[in-house]
């Protein structure tokens, strides 16, 4: 997400515009403290409304985590995820080694390598 200081929008609007045409929200700033935000104009915001494309904006800038997302539209995780696959936005937060770490730390060595083996 990106910020914009109130003088630069005073004097240039196109700072803030420039963001928006790309499809990015905007912070706008007043001494560096932010005071408000804008929303690109978007069939998401139609269709799934205001409060909601922020929190989903905020969670795909990495700004907030699943469960902070769904705090916020206040839904459990599991409502969270639905939300974010209608988006067509993964939602899964481990990277790949995380992910086989944690399913060898579950399996006994035997199994793990054979998986591996299976699924390359």
């Amino acid at each position: 997400m990106h910020s914009v200081a109130i003088r630069d929008l005073k004097n240039n609007p196109s700072s803030m515009t420039k963001y928006l045409d790309e499809g990015s929200s905007v912070f706008v700033t007043k001494h560096g403290k932010p005071i408000g935000i804008t929303l690109p104009l978007n069939d998401d915001i139609f269709s799934i409304g205001v409060k909601k494309s922020v929190a989903v904006e905020l969670y795909k800038m990495g700004n907030i985590s699943l469960g902070k997302m769904a705090e916020i539209l206040e839904i459990n995780k599991a409502q969270a995820m639905h939300l974010l696959n209608t988006q067509n936005i993964s939602w899964i937060e481990d990277d790949i080694d995380q992910i086989k770490s944690e399913v060898s730390n579950m399996m006994t060595p035997a199994v793990y390598q054979e998986v591996c083996v299976q699924n390359g």
